[in-house]
């Protein structure tokens, strides 16, 4: 796939030791006359908190976002160096593994995008692990020309803006949601028999505190056991699809999902 221009729904806050979104500056800068002062030279990448990063306001045509200041770098080993795997990678290597090596993977990725996000109590040596190339989850191998190149997989937060704007490639879903199960009747060949199937219903936390529906995934004849009064970490890597509004997620593959309570 061609090169995708990287942006940040979130930072990395060196004054504030803390993984901040980008909504605290969006309404600042709001209510501010498009001001960001108390932000500026304090936003890095949240992934590697090396590469600094300036705020771009929204237009008629693109959301506000972050993107990295073009003479600041990120470390080694940090999957935005790197090109984002297309479609068919994605659905190849997550279709290579098996159940317990896809949740081993989610696993990883949960514990670098769900993670509290003050970082006070991380050494030196684990942000050293976490940018290893070979140890950041957030990249995946691909084959190109007899050899393994690494890309990075896409990631985008479930309780931020999600548009058609954002395509359908393959990317880790995340976030802390409220989850809801749904059993459904249809029918099958025969007439006179139907079958069940189930929904994963998912709940995002909007400004107000308030839990809202946010989308659904389809789980055909496997009923997910959640509370629903309890917030879970979730993982997902999967694409939208905007054929049901406001969209829906469809799963790389049935296992690509891993969930536990926050």
């Amino acid at each position: 796939m061609s090169k995708k221009a990287k942006s940040f729904e979130e930072f990395y806050s060196k004054n504030k030791d803390d993984i901040l979104d980008i909504d605290i500056v969006a309404d600042y800068a709001e209510s501010h006359d498009g001001d960001t002062t108390p932000f500026d030279k304090d936003m890095f990448c949240p992934e590697c908190k090396q590469a600094e990063l300036s705020f771009v306001h929204k237009t008629s045509k693109r959301r506000a976002h972050l993107r990295r200041i073009k003479s600041s770098n990120h470390k080694d080993g940090c999957s935005y160096n790197y090109e984002y795997a297309s479609k068919k990678t994605v659905k190849k290597y997550v279709d290579s593994l098996n159940y317990e090596e896809i949740q081993d993977k989610l696993n990883s990725i949960m514990n670098m995008l769900c993670r509290k996000h003050n970082t006070k109590k991380t050494t030196s040596n684990d942000n050293e692990d976490l940018t290893k190339k070979r140890k950041n989850p957030m990249l995946i191998p691909e084959r190109k020309d007899c050899e393994t190149v690494l890309r990075a997989l896409q990631r985008k937060r479930l309780n931020g803006w999600i548009d058609e704007s954002d395509g359908e490639d393959f990317c880790v879903f995340y976030g802390k949601v409220k989850l809801k199960v749904i059993e459904k009747e249809k029918n099958s060949d025969d007439p006179k028999k139907t079958y069940k199937y189930y929904l994963l219903q998912i709940y995002t936390q909007n400004k107000k505190g308030e839990w809202k529906f946010r989308t659904s995934l389809y789980r055909g004849n496997m009923r997910d056991l959640v509370n629903e009064e309890v917030m879970y970490n979730i993982v997902i890597i999967g694409h939208l699809d905007f054929q049901f509004k406001p969209f829906t997620i469809k799963l790389a593959n049935k296992n690509a999902i891993k969930y536990r309570e926050a």
